[in-house]
């Protein structure tokens, strides 16, 4: 059996941006419930030198479009981080499900044995196709999911396992 970079990329990137479009739902109904300052969620974090929720919830948007972008040889977007609003962060994440659906399939599966060259702050960083997917890229991506996914959490909106999953692509009932 085949299996294809796009199908390990393009389908977790959707399936988990929207799982975090869900959970910012969940965070923005909490937030009008509890008459809570929707800011206090947004700039929630861990550390001091961790990224806010709000950041987590950009850069998942910007691996989920980097991902397939960079498999697929085209230019991900780079918007701005101006945003200040749960509808800001949902706009964010729907238009990045929507570039990574944009990608060609193909152009990403041929990618597998390319090397894929970036520059990561001072760092130039290369790796072949399949190596950027399994070994960098998906990693950076589920973390960032995961510490949006938990900073929201541990403020108090309840969440389960399923709002991180978001729907499970593939999935056979029955």
């Amino acid at each position: 059996m085949s299996f294809s970079l796009s199908e390990a990329s393009v389908p977790v990137v959707v399936q988990m941006l929207t799982g975090l479009s869900g959970v910012i739902d969940k965070a923005a109904a909490y937030a009008t419930e509890r008459k809570i300052d929707p800011r206090a969620l947004i700039d929630a974090r861990f550390a001091p030198d961790m990224y806010a929720f709000g950041k987590q919830v950009q850069v998942a948007a910007m691996w989920g479009c980097f991902i397939p972008g960079k498999l697929s040889g085209v230019d991900a977007p780079k918007p701005a981080d101006e945003d200040k609003t749960f509808d800001d962060l949902k706009a964010r994440v729907h238009r990045a499900i929507e570039f990574a659906r944009s990608c060609d399939a193909k152009a990403i599966d041929a990618a597998a044995e390319t090397i894929i060259a970036f520059q990561a702050g001072p760092n130039l960083r290369k790796f072949k196709g399949k190596d950027f997917l399994m070994h960098f890229a998906l990693p950076h991506f589920f973390f960032h999911c995961t510490t949006a996914y938990d900073l929201i959490r541990h403020s108090g909106v309840p969440l389960a396992k399923r709002d991180f999953m978001g729907p499970v692509h593939g999935q056979i009932e029955g």
